[in-house]
C-alpha cells in the first residue's frame, strides 16, 4: 500500500475520516494539501511554527494545543490524537492507516465513516460506539 504523507495530520488526525474530507457539503483536501476549510486554516496544530511532520517528532510534545484538541476530541469524538501519534510512532504510518480503515468501515455500506458525526454519511448507519 502506497501512502501519501498529507492524509495524516501532524496531530495524528487521519484526515480521511474527517467529515470536510469525505465532501459532505464541505471543501477539504487534507491537511498537508492546504485544507479550504476555515477551522482547518485556523487550526493551531497546524500553524504551529516548529513544522513537524507529526506532533510527536517535536521536542515540545506534547503541547496545550495538542492536549486540549486531544481532550475536545475524545470527548466529542471518541478518539483521541496522543493514541493516534503513540500508535504511528510505535507501529509506523501504513499501519496506523490500515487500523483506522478496519476501525471505521461502515459495516452496512463499506464506506469510511467520519469521527464527526455518530452515523454513516453514505448509509445512515448508527454507530454502535455512540449510543
Amino acid at each position: 500500500m502506497t501512502l501519501q504523507q498529507p492524509i495524516v495530520a501532524p496531530c495524528g488526525m487521519n484526515c480521511a475520516l474527517c467529515q470536510a474530507y469525505q465532501g459532505k457539503g464541505l471543501a477539504c483536501n487534507g491537511c498537508g494539501q492546504g485544507g479550504e476549510r476555515k477551522a482547518c486554516q485556523n487550526c493551531s496544530i497546524r500553524q504551529c511554527e516548529h513544522k513537524t511532520a507529526f506532533c510527536f517528532e517535536c521536542a515540545g510534545y506534547p503541547c496545550k494545543r495538542l492536549k486540549a484538541l486531544d481532550k475536545r476530541y475524545r470527548t466529542r469524538y471518541h478518539m483521541s490524537m496522543l493514541e493516534n501519534l503513540a500508535f504511528i510512532q510505535a507501529n509506523g504510518l501504513e499501519e496506523f492507516v490500515r487500523q483506522q480503515n478496519e476501525k471505521y468501515r461502515c459495516a452496512r455500506c463499506g464506506k469510511l465513516r467520519t469521527v464527526h458525526q455518530d452515523h454513516c454519511l453514505y448509509c445512515a448507519q448508527m454507530d454502535k460506539a455512540y449510543r
